[in-house]
């Protein structure tokens, strides 16, 4: 559970930060001398932050483009797959052949929802424990 900042805290957070964006490049410099901060470190401290929060957001940009071009090629893969409606009819009627103990319920085949054979056949192919991938 995280921690609710008081509101008289943010507050002052949110002037501070005001304060900061009112000052001049030369005031921050001068401030920071006189806190004794090595301006030369805390500039390459700061450019290195900058560049790892950058490299950071690139590594996950580019995660996301790995994600969508893997789901975009077994998409394709899929789709390259697929049967046409009369190969798999034909491959439902051979399965049916070589095993009569099996049971379907009554269909015509014909205007079957998208995915209805497929469904089917691997129901069949499940049912007969073969893999029945090579019956033409």
């Amino acid at each position: 559970m995280t921690q609710k900042k008081e509101p008289g805290l943010s507050r002052l957070e949110d002037e501070m930060v005001e304060d900061v964006f009112a000052m001049s490049d030369a005031e921050i410099e001068a401030e920071l001398q006189e806190e004794g901060v090595d301006l030369d470190a805390f500039d390459k401290e700061m450019d290195d932050l900058f560049a790892a929060a950058l490299a950071e957001g690139g590594q996950r940009r580019l995660k996301g483009a790995r994600e969508a071009v893997d789901l975009h090629s077994e998409q394709l893969k899929r789709k390259g797959q697929q049967k046409s409606q009369d190969e798999l009819r034909a491959k439902i009627a051979a399965i049916i052949a070589q095993n009569p103990s099996l049971t379907m319920a009554a269909r015509n085949f014909e205007e079957e929802h998208e995915g209805d054979l497929e469904g089917i056949l691997e129901d069949l192919q499940d049912l007969a424990g073969d893999d029945w991938d090579d019956v033409e």
